[in-house]
């Protein structure tokens, strides 16, 4: 543990002035999440948003940037062993779908919206004025955070059991929510809780005769391109254009790159090259196939490649509440 806590810089940090503790009620958030830490510097800097920092670079200290980092790392190993475990009749591939919906910024940012996260993370107030206590990207990174937190101070077990009260004992409700299996409604959630718009779809192309049309939908936030869906109806092109940007989304977040940071960074004085507002523009291509998944070719639908075979299910273990082949496209 203390290994960790030097290569975190916790024995370097400068823990901040007892009047900084108490402001943000550090019993009230220990009462939050049901633990209590031995060191209260873990919990304030799980909290500290890199706005917070900027708007009083006096006091020193670090952000939850690098504990997010860790939290991600933990919840994605105690999620798997859970579905390990549970789901023992399920091959990697459905594994790995239901993975990345648990550990998805919808479900991270509603889990900490729920349990009332935001009232607790130290904002600047120009984020505080710009709704940043209910942007999804803020509450997702800060829930990670705090599961890093506490994996620091206590180690796995209670990180695991925080985990799994916050997200795993309600996975049946998670995989069978009849909502999220709508690429459209998870986008609609988070686009609405990041940048306070709503996506558009729009087509770009429709080709075939009636009887056999292919449609090609883009959707747009903020007058950015941010998925492209193809379909034999306008429903399915729609689908698949969300799912498409939900994809850019995580990978993005996955590779470093946080949504709005440019908008953040110039509120916070660093960056002169940030753009003032909405998602950062595409880094271009289409983004990659969850693992574990078949993407099928863009032509019409006699000239796509097969789908993934689906696997037989064994006799033992429990079976998953929702299908994986759920997570596809709507026919």
């Amino acid at each position: 543990m203390k290994l960790l806590r030097k290569l975190f810089g916790l024995d370097r940090t400068p823990k901040p002035s007892k009047a900084g503790v108490r402001a943000f009620n550090l019993q009230s958030f220990e009462s939050n999440i049901r633990y209590k830490f031995k060191d209260p510097q873990l919990a304030y800097q799980a909290l500290t948003h890199r706005s917070h920092l900027h708007s009083q670079p006096e006091k020193g200290g670090e952000s939850n940037e690098r504990m997010e980092f860790l939290g991600d790392s933990v919840v994605g190993l105690v999620v798997n062993e859970f579905l390990y475990r549970k789901f023992t009749s399920l091959r990697e591939g459905e594994l790995t779908k239901m993975k990345s919906l648990i550990v998805s910024r919808v479900i991270l940012s509603r889990t900490a919206k729920v349990m009332g996260l935001g009232d607790h993370v130290l904002l600047s107030e120009a984020e505080i004025g710009s709704g940043g206590r209910d942007r999804a990207s803020i509450l997702a990174d800060t829930l990670e955070g705090v599961i890093g937190a506490v994996y620091l101070d206590g180690g796995l077990e209670p990180a695991r059991e925080l985990t799994e009260r916050l997200l795993l004992r309600k996975v049946h409700e998670i995989l069978s929510d009849a909502n999220l299996a709508n690429y459209k409604s998870m986008l609609q959630e988070y686009v609405q809780g990041e940048f306070k718009t709503h996506p558009q779809y729009r087509i770009s192309s429709e080709v075939g005769p009636d009887h056999e049309k292919m449609f090609t939908v883009e959707v747009v936030v903020n007058q950015k391109t941010l998925g492209r869906g193809h379909g034999s109806n306008k429903k399915e092109a729609e689908q698949e254009a969300a799912r498409d940007a939900l994809l850019h989304f995580e990978k993005m977040v996955r590779s470093g790159v946080k949504e709005g940071e440019g908008r953040r960074r110039r509120r916070g004085g660093r960056g002169r090259h940030g753009r003032a507002g909405g998602p950062p523009a595409p880094t271009g291509g289409r983004p990659e196939s969850e693992p574990g998944e078949v993407r099928e070719s863009r032509g019409r639908r006699g000239r796509r490649g097969p789908r993934e075979p689906r696997e037989p299910r064994e006799s033992q273990g429990e079976k998953a509440p929702y299908a994986a082949s759920h997570l596809q496209s709507e026919p």
